[in-house]
Formats: structure tokens, C-alpha cells, sequence
């Protein structure tokens, strides 16, 4: 008689002691004690067999479906470092209880990444995700086991061919266009994920660093993002950076590149500085020039210079679109440049006059002479913010005594309750600093203030937002404001209570007890953190857009040296580089003025504010 082995599922004699395929024994203990053991059935239909990978969010198993009779994979959520499992069981219990917020996240992420696998399982070039469901405090994902080798473990073993090599990577630019039509980034593919099948297929899998929806929570994206040296662009690395198609581009040229080469690129955040990566065709001369240029093209540092999407990159690949290597392509860009200079020519012409006249101003405002002055502000009670905080306003003064280094800019911070102190003994003492956080300040500070009138003049109206309005906005002119916000209406999608409103409606709300919280843009960070994944965001419109400046700075006592760089340092404030560091690095709360911030990078970041650019483009 024959039975089937609970760990590799093949059938053997009945009478022996062990299977002689795989050398299990029936009642044997896992390999790990949290694994689960072979034997035990999920679901009431799947038997799990033998552990085929884990890592640090899943355990992966072999696995036989009883009612379909046939062998599948299943992976296993398991959080290591917050889950634990006793021996021969199937649930798995949180042990780290201020971390249970943070497991429920990442197995909603979990769910969300079978979940959208699950819509590619008609694709031929994508592991088939047949099923997932939740069970033992975890959730599990049913997908097709793949009989075959990775594409790493067949590069240790064999070298492949030019037409083989591209062959494999026109199977996976095809499984990468299917996940970008559904704005779906992958950031992981390399050679340990993609699979060599027995029957000639070619499979991508493992779509656990994948950023599956524009609003995931930015901590999930952080600590699930994996970078692989050699295969991941320098973009993956930084905190906050775009990614998009070319992220997965550059990870598919650096995989054809390793192919064709045998080499591993080296590490793209060693090539920034000078890049010393060596053509794909000097270290294997049979490497075609076409195919040179578009695995060159492809891992260029500057994503700009990539292909603009996977399918361009197949058409150079196979021949079927021209490539220009990166540094024509740098030239042929620049040459359009030129073109569109040459058209504003006549532009210029005309504009000479005007700027001759103001040639002088404008030499002031450019130069200023030797001064220093000091800059107060207050810090929030986070530590992590208040570090966040001093960073970016050093960051600051760092870019702006590149084009100043004659200014020094002393920065002087207080925490929340000794500022108002510290502004109130110098009114008294008659010597406000140089600069200072306004916003909170008393109505005698200000009136002590000078106006901001010089720095107002000095800003370029067409890069910032609302400026055209600010003398109707502030009319004291002795305020100067670095953000706005807008009143918006946050919608908790899966409440858990049906709470009242009350007057500690914005805390309630936090809590996850009320469904709908109106505030402003500010909470928005709060919100992010409190309710993870269950909140919908909206703009409140009464009477028009109508936004509120925030962010307030002042000037107090200065000489005329002095006066002149602060309103200068003022001016630098708006731009798109201090913008970046004041509110998206340092997370104040407020959205950036400066148009290009906001709407080129703000709204990229944190995917929620993507209704603003209606809302705000002309």
C-alpha cells in the first residue's frame, strides 16, 4: 500500500520507515520550531509540507491542496521580532504588546499584497496567486508552486547565451508592464526572484517590497522596501525619493547586465559621485553595441536619463526602437534645450531693456556684505521631530551659504515653553533677535517687528502660491508665512466604534471611536499614524479654496548689513530646496508655498494630496 509523505508529497511504500525521497518520518518535528510541522492542515484543505524559504516577514511552504489534489505554495505571514509560535502549533501570538498596532499594519499590507498578485494570475510570466485567507491570528497566501531553478541559482551553475539572456528579460518586461498598468512598483526584481521553470516559463515573484496603492503608510513602504546591491537604484536608498517604471528599469538592466556579464554591477550609490560602472561589452565582447547602450541606458544614475517606460526598453532591447547610448541621449536633450532657448530668444531681446534698467537692484539683492545674525525658533516635544527639525533648518543654511558663505547664520532653538519667555525678556530688553518664529508670539512683539515688505518684493510671484494675496491676507506686513493649510475632512473607513461628536472630536477620531474628523491638512501626519490604511482624506470648499498661512517668522533688530541678509535668507526660504527640507523631510504639518514643491513633490510623496493639483494648477 502507498501513502503520500506530509512533507514532499510523493507517494511511497507504506511499510518503510521513512519516505526515501525526501527522509521524513510520519510525527517528525519541523526544522525550526515556529515553522509549522508537516502534516498540519490550514484552511481544512491544505497539508503543509517542508519549508521551501523564510524571511523576515513570511515562511513559505510546500504544500498539497486536498481538494484539488495537486501541490501549492503557501506563504505565511510571520512578523519575526514581534510574532512567536509555541512548538507544534498553528497560532501565533504577538509577544511584543506595544508592537500590536504595528503587526495589524503590516498583515493588512500582507493581505493587500496577495490581494493585488491575486489580479495578475492569468498572467503567464507572474506567480499564479490562487487564494489567501486568514487564520491562527495570521493570514496565509495560496499561490502555484514553481518546479525549476531561480534565475540566481542557474547563473552559479551555467552562463546563457545573448539571445537566451534576452529571451528571459522580454518574459519580464512583459510581467512588469502588466504590474505598471496598475501602478503597481515591484522594487525587488533580481535574480533571486525571478524563476527558471522546468516546462520553459518564465516567472517574477516575491512581491514583498511592491508598493501596491498611493496611499500606504509610509512606515509599511520604509521597513518593507529591500534593497539589493548591485540590482536596487540610488533612489531606493534615500528616505524620501520619487520611484516609479524607471526604479524597475534600472533593477532590470543591472539583472540583464549580471546575465550577460556574470558580473554584478557595482553598487549604484558608489557610482553618484563618479561612476565607474564598466560596459556591459568590455567585460563580454560578444555583447552587441544596441544591447550595450540599453542595459547602459536602462541603469543610468540620473532616472531621468532611463527609459521612459518597460516597453521602451523591450523595443531597444530587441532592436525595434533606435537607443541612444547616455551620453548622447544627455546631448540630445540638451540640444532641445537650446532649441526652446533659441525660441525665447526674441523674448529676451525684448525684455533687454527692462532688465538693463533694474540691472542694478537686481546686483544688489545677488550680493550681500559681511554680517551674521541670529535665527530663534521652538522646537516640538517629539524628540524625533525636534531632530528633524534642527536638521532641515541646518540643511537650510548649509544651501544657502553655498551662493552666501560671507553670512553667518547662527540658529538658536528653544524648547515650546521657553520660547514665548525668551521673545517676551528680548521685547522687554528692547533686542529681538535678528529672525524669529511668529506664529505664536503676542501682538507687542509684532508691533515691535519690522515689515517684511523688502523680502515680499523680492519673491517671484509665479513660483509661490498666494503671495499675490498676502497684503490682503496680513495686513500688518510684519509676518512673513513659509506654509498654508487647507481645512480638509478625514473619514475613518473602518471605525471601530460609532461614537458621538463631542468637543474631543479630533482625539476620538485618533482613537478610531468616531467615523468623520473636519480639521485641517495639519492633522494629517497624525492621522496617518493613528489610523494606518483606514482613513480617506478630503478638501472642505467654503467660499472658494480658502487656505490659511502658516509657519510665521518675523524680523526684530538689525543693522542695515544685517537687515539686507535676512531679508535675502527670507526670499531662499520659498524656494523649492528649503520648501522640501521645511516641510516634507522635517514633516511640519503645513504644505509648501513653493509651487514646484508642492505639486512636483509633495503631492508624489504623500499620494493623498494628489487633489490639490486641480485644486491649485492654473
Amino acid at each position: 500500500m502507498e501513502i503520500r509523505c506530509n512533507k514532499c508529497f510523493l507517494f511511497y511504500d507504506s511499510e518503510l520507515e521513512m519516505c526515501p525521497y525526501c527522509g521524513y518520518e510520519v510525527g517528525e518535528p519541523a526544522d525550526e520550531p515556529y515553522f509549522l510541522y508537516p502534516g498540519m492542515v490550514l484552511n481544512d484543505r491544505y497539508v503543509v509540507g517542508e519549508v521551501k524559504g523564510f524571511g523576515g516577514f513570511g515562511i513559505t511552504y510546500k504544500a498539497f491542496d486536498k481538494t484539488l489534489e495537486t501541490v501549492v505554495a503557501i506563504k505565511e505571514h510571520y512578523y519575526s521580532g514581534i510574532v512567536t509560535r509555541k512548538p507544534g502549533t498553528q497560532d501565533v501570538a504577538v509577544y511584543a504588546q506595544n508592537r500590536v498596532e504595528e503587526y495589524q499594519l503590516f498583515l493588512n499590507r500582507f493581505i493587500n499584497e496577495a490581494r493585488y498578485t491575486a489580479k495578475f494570475s492569468k498572467n503567464n510570466n507572474i506567480v499564479n496567486v490562487f487564494d489567501y485567507f486568514q487564520a491562527n491570528n495570521t493570514a496565509y497566501m495560496v499561490m502555484e508552486f514553481l518546479e525549476g531553478v531561480t534565475l540566481r541559482e542557474f547563473l552559479k551553475k551555467d552562463k546563457m547565451g545573448i539571445e537566451q539572456c534576452v529571451s528571459t528579460i522580454r518574459e519580464i518586461c512583459s510581467a512588469v508592464k502588466a504590474i505598471h498598468s496598475e501602478n503597481i512598483i515591484h522594487r525587488d526584481i533580481s535574480p533571486d526572484n525571478i524563476m527558471l521553470c522546468t516546462d520553459g516559463r518564465v516567472k517574477l515573484f516575491d512581491f514583498g517590497a511592491a508598493r501596491f496603492t498611493k496611499h500606504e503608510d509610509q512606515k509599511v513602504a520604509k521597513l518593507t522596501q529591500i534593497m539589493k546591491p548591485g540590482f536596487s537604484p540610488p533612489e531606493q536608498y534615500q528616505t524620501i525619493s520619487k520611484q516609479g517604471a524607471w526604479t524597475d528599469i534600472y533593477a532590470i538592466g543591472a539583472t540583464l547586465y549580471f546575465m550577460m556579464t556574470g558580473t554584478k554591477p557595482i553598487e549604484s550609490t558608489n557610482r553618484k559621485k563618479e561612476d565607474k560602472l564598466i560596459s556591459p561589452n568590455e567585460i563580454n565582447a560578444s555583447i552587441p553595441e544596441y544591447i550595450n547602450d540599453t542595459i547602459l541606458r536602462a541603469m543610468a544614475i540620473d532616472m531621468h536619463l532611463r527609459f521612459n517606460n518597460v516597453d521602451d526598453f523591450r523595443k531597444s532591447l530587441c532592436k525595434e526602437k533606435k537607443v541612444l547610448n547616455v551620453e548622447k541621449e544627455k546631448k540630445s536633450r540638451m540640444k532641445k534645450r537650446l532649441i526652446s532657448v533659441g525660441c525665447a530668444t526674441l523674448a529676451i531681446i525684448i525684455g533687454f531693456f527692462i532688465f538693463f534698467n533694474n540691472y542694478n537692484q537686481q546686483r544688489l539683492a545677488e550680493t550681500l556684505p559681511d554680517t551674521g545674525f541670529e535665527f530663534w525658533f521652538s522646537l516640538p516635544d517629539d524628540d524625533v521631530r525636534s531632530s528633524t527639525k534642527i536638521m532641515s533648518l541646518e540643511a537650510i543654511v548649509t544651501v544657502f551659504n553655498e551662493s552666501f558663505p560671507n553670512v553667518d547664520i547662527g540658529l538658536i532653538a528653544f524648547s515650546e515653553d521657553e520660547y514665548i519667555n525668551a521673545i517676551e525678556e528680548a521685547l522687554e530688553s528692547g533686542t529681538l533677535p535678528s529672525l524669529f518664529e511668529s506664529t505664536s508670539v503676542s501682538a507687542s512683539v509684532l508691533h515691535e517687528s519690522q515689515s517684511v515688505e523688502t523680502a515680499f518684493n523680492e519673491i517671484d510671484l509665479t513660483s509661490v502660491f498666494f503671495f499675490d494675496e498676502f497684503e490682503y491676507m496680513i495686513p500688518e506686513a510684519n509676518k512673513f508665512p513659509l506654509g498654508f493649510v487647507k481645512k480638509a475632512m478625514f473619514t475613518n473607513i473602518v471605525p471601530t466604534l460609532d461614537g458621538n461628536v463631542t468637543d474631543d472630536e479630533r482625539e476620538l477620531f485618533l482613537l478610531g471611536e468616531t467615523e468623520v474628523f473636519v480639521g485641517s491638512t495639519a492633522d494629517f501626519f497624525d492621522v496617518q499614524r493613528a489610523l494606518p490604511g483606514r482613513y480617506s482624506l478630503e478638501l472642505v470648499y467654503e467660499n472658494g479654496f480658502n487656505w490659511t498661512f502658516t509657519d510665521f517668522l518675523s524680523i526684530g533688530n538689525n543693522n542695515n548689513n544685517q537687515l539686507r541678509a535676512v531679508n535675502r535668507f527670507l526670499v531662499f526660504l520659498l524656494s523649492e530646496n528649503a520648501q522640501d527640507f521645511l516641510h516634507i523631510q522635517h514633516q511640519s504639518g503645513s504644505l509648501p508655498l513653493n509651487r514646484s514643491a508642492l505639486l512636483n513633490e509633495y503631492v508624489f510623496i504623500y499620494e493623498e494630496f494628489d487633489i490639490l493639483i486641480d485644486a491649485l494648477s492654473d
